[in-house]
């Protein structure tokens, strides 16, 4: 996403946030739509478990029809917002229910060949590898490299300054990249390194 594409996308975020403190419904399930996809993906990222990611995923966006008028605007953006609320919601859940290490998926697509078995494996040593990561490690690598947030959309979710979450993301990939090693070479026919995934993913901040 460029910054052309990610500036008309904040505003229209931010139209429809207002729309939805004026109470006009239609602007509430037009900004379902474009955002509860990525609400889902960093609630399942984070915990790893569909029934999870729904609840956390269903709890935001309740908490947007009840606060979509304390929304500022001078504090960042609606996608920044809403993964900050994604986040407090995920990370409350996750302490209730000492989801600190986290069980992979048991139902996996079923499997037409012997690539997309390959593919499936190394698709499930990455994601779990993400669940074991410190999760101050794993919420920063979910929010800047798989959800695409800038430098300052991170740091403004995660409530700390940019060099943090550079720092915090230099210590996930390094960690991440062990973990993947450590389970390729313990795999057989594991196909492809996967590091490569993880190169630094230079935006601007």
């Amino acid at each position: 996403m460029d910054e052309t594409e990610r500036a008309e996308g904040d505003r229209i975020d931010a139209r429809l946030l207002a729309d939805v403190a004026a109470g006009v419904e239609q602007a509430f399930v037009e900004l379902y739509g474009r955002r509860v996809n990525d609400v889902y993906r960093f609630a399942f990222a984070m915990a790893k478990s569909r029934s999870f990611a729904q609840d956390v995923t269903q709890e935001v966006f309740l908490n947007v029809l009840e606060n979509a008028g304390r929304f500022d605007s001078r504090k960042g953006s609606v996608r920044a917002w809403l993964f900050g609320c994604a986040r407090y919601v995920t990370l409350d859940r996750l302490r209730l229910e000492r989801r600190w290490t986290d069980d992979m998926p048991a139902d996996l697509t079923t499997l037409d060949s012997d690539e997309r078995l390959l593919a499936d494996q190394r698709v499930e040593r990455l994601h779990a590898a993400i669940a074991r990561l410190p999760v101050e490690y794993r919420e920063a690598l979910v929010l800047f490299q798989l959800q695409e947030l800038t430098y300052a959309e991170t740091a403004e979710v995660l409530e700390c300054p940019v060099g943090t979450v550079r720092s915090r993301l230099h210590r996930a990939r390094a960690l991440l990249t062990a973990m993947l090693d450590e389970s390729e070479h313990s795999a057989p026919d594991a196909g492809p390194n996967m590091t490569g995934s993880l190169q630094t993913r230079e935006v601007c901040s």
